[in-house]
Order: structure tokens, then C-alpha cells, then sequence
């Protein structure tokens, strides 16, 4: 689908004056990177096309640049080739640990988000994101 956009919750910035005159960029909701959940995608080359193969590293360093740029505060994105299928599309991690499904959910209810939702927006962020990789 042409000209989607991707759904962005990127960190707020705020432009204050300094007492000297000057002015600065402030940003507001800084969150702890200890506390940010990392969500490992691992992404298929056939989700690309029939030639994904050939595409798949550079579209995986794309997406990551894209997802996280427009990431909730308390999201790290590492976006990956997916090889070996006996890995699961999608892990979870918080402090370098195995997060469940259900600590997931747990997470991201304390921001008010559904692991339904977010998934969600995943999907349509990731067409959006290889339609304007391909100029689609």
C-alpha cells in the first residue's frame, strides 16, 4: 500500500533558553535503557520477495533504523535475519532476559498497551517499512 506511514511514538523534545541566552534540546521523557524492553524480530527473506536473499541485511539495518527511530520510550528494536526457523519470529527481552508472553503482556499494560495492539502496529509498520524500502 502505497503511501502509509509508519504509526510513531518517538521521544518528546522540548527547545529551552538558557539564562546565557542560548537555547537547547532537552529531552523530556528520557527513559532508562536498563528498563526498555528489547523485542528481537527476526525477519524472513521471503517476507522480501523471491529474491528477499539478496535484500534481507540491508532491509533488516533499514528497519531497525526506521523502528527505532519512531519507538515507544521503553522499546529497543533489533531487527535480524531470520535463518533458522527453529528461532521464534519474535523474543522478548528485558535485562538481557527471557521475557514470557505473559510478563510481556504484563510490560506493556504498565504503558497502557495491548501485546494485541502492538503486534498490530508491528505488522502494518513493517509493510510500510518494505514498501518504502523497495519505492513502492
Amino acid at each position: 500500500m502505497s503511501g502509509r506511514t509508519i504509526a510513531c511514538n518517538a521521544p518528546v523534545f522540548c527547545i529551552t533558553k538558557s539564562d546565557k541566552g542560548g537555547t537547547r534540546l532537552v529531552v523530556v521523557n528520557k527513559f532508562s535503557h536498563h528498563k526498555k524492553m528489547t523485542v528481537i524480530f527476526r525477519m524472513e527473506p521471503g517476507s522480501l520477495g523471491p529474491n528477499g536473499v539478496e535484500y534481507i541485511n540491508d532491509f533488516c539495518e533499514f528497519a531497525q533504523l526506521q523502528l527505532q527511530a519512531c519507538a515507544d520510550i521503553y522499546i529497543n528494536w533489533a531487527i535480524v535475519p531470520r535463518f533458522d526457523k527453529r528461532l521464534p519470529e519474535m523474543e522478548f527481552q528485558l535485562a538481557n532476559k527471557k521475557l514470557s508472553l505473559e510478563k510481556v503482556t504484563q510490560y506493556l499494560a504498565l504503558f497502557d498497551q495491548r501485546f494485541e495492539h502492538f503486534e498490530e502496529r508491528l505488522e502494518n509498520n513493517l509493510e510500510a517499512i518494505i514498501n518504502q524500502y523497495f519505492g513502492r
